[in-house]
């Protein structure tokens, strides 16, 4: 019996040693796996619905601390141009592949100027390619078409229920790739002059979305990833120039967002002339070392270019260029459009295939 209780008692501590191996092992291996996670870029788009440059730089100098540590800390864009600022892509067809999203918010995507379809690929579809796990939040019922995201919602509710959203994701499935769209704010638009009003409740709005931007990057600080963290602040397009919550493309200032770029290796407290939407998503293949991505994949489109339009942005960078030869598609349609075209995606569509067809 002796015997038994000394081998029962040998096989108890073997048992409680395996566990302990167990636990140190798996222990050791997350951590590793966190040291190389924090390794690993990760990329916040912050899109804030109709954001100009002038208002921005307002909010930062009245209380926007964190749009105010971007702007100094990394490159604005002094130019930053949408694609065309219509509702919706509504083709010659009368499809509309794209739902109700507008342009400018598939353009930043996909980093295509024109949308002959539904079958185009995107920065989160690449992201997946290269086994990235990828988040898009809007508080809009018109962005629930961008679901190729690995987490999407789009719905009328807050900011913060989007930016919530984002941070379950990025701390329970390790996310790498974040597209954030706020859109409250345009409830409180009242016209222009609101914008560069320290007390407008426009200005007011835009102090609500710049702590809804903390909150996001306090947790992927918390995660310890914030060292290899790029951040794009930016708008899908710009405002009009009367009380109504709209931009139409006949107004130049629909066309006129904001970009900010932040991240390692990108210049700090300096400004590029120039970019555009489709730029963006460039940007950040670029930086996630995702590939090029593909453009058009449907075999019924057959106008070219198929592929991706944008350019990388190349003068962001420390090592980089002071000056980049950009093509300058959306201004040359717009110059040759008295900067007034027609308030349809179409006759846009067309302008740009013409340009692009010169380019290539």
């Amino acid at each position: 019996m002796a015997n038994l209780h000394s081998a029962l008692a040998e096989e108890a501590k073997s048992e409680a040693r395996a566990k302990t191996a167990f636990v140190l092992a798996t222990f050791y291996v997350s951590l590793a796996a966190g040291s190389c996670l924090r390794a690993q870029p990760t990329v916040v788009l912050f899109v804030v619905d109709g954001l100009q440059n002038d208002a921005a730089q307002i909010a930062a100098a009245n209380g926007a601390t964190h749009l105010k540590f971007f702007l100094h800390h990394g490159v604005r864009v002094e130019e930053a141009l949408c694609t065309s600022p219509s509702a919706v892509v509504i083709l010659p067809d009368s499809s509309r592949p794209w739902g109700t999203a507008a342009p400018p918010n598939v353009a930043m995507h996909t980093g295509t100027h024109v949308f002959e379809s539904r079958a185009i690929d995107d920065v989160f579809l690449a992201a997946r390619r290269s086994g990235i796990r990828s988040v898009f939040a809007g508080s809009a019922d018109n962005y629930n078409v961008f679901t190729s995201a690995d987490f999407h919602h789009a719905r009328s509710y807050t900011d913060s229920f989007c930016v919530a959203f984002a941070v379950e994701h990025l701390v329970r499935d390790t996310v790498r790739l974040f597209s954030i769209h706020l859109q409250e704010l345009r409830r409180a638009w009242k016209g222009p002059a609101g914008k560069v009003d320290p007390l407008s409740s426009y200005q007011q709005s835009l102090l609500h979305a710049d702590r809804q931007l903390g909150r996001l990057i306090d947790a992927v600080k918390s995660a310890g990833r914030w060292e290899s963290t790029y951040v794009v602040i930016a708008s899908d397009h710009g405002m009009g120039t009367t009380e109504r919550s709209d931009h139409p493309a006949s107004e130049p200032t629909s066309w006129r967002s904001f970009m900010c770029f932040y991240g390692p290796g990108i210049r700090q407290g300096a400004t590029i002339p120039y970019a555009e939407t489709p730029d963006i998503a460039v940007f950040i293949a670029y930086v996630l070392n995702i590939g090029r991505l593909r453009g058009h994949a449907d075999t019924v489109v057959t106008k070219a270019p198929k592929g991706v339009t944008g350019t990388l942005l190349s003068d962001l960078f420390e090592h980089g260029p002071r000056e980049i030869t950009h093509p300058l598609l959306v201004r040359r349609y717009l110059e040759k459009n008295r900067w007034a075209p027609e308030d349809r995606f179409s006759d846009y569509r067309s302008g740009m295939l013409e340009l692009l067809g010169e380019s290539h």
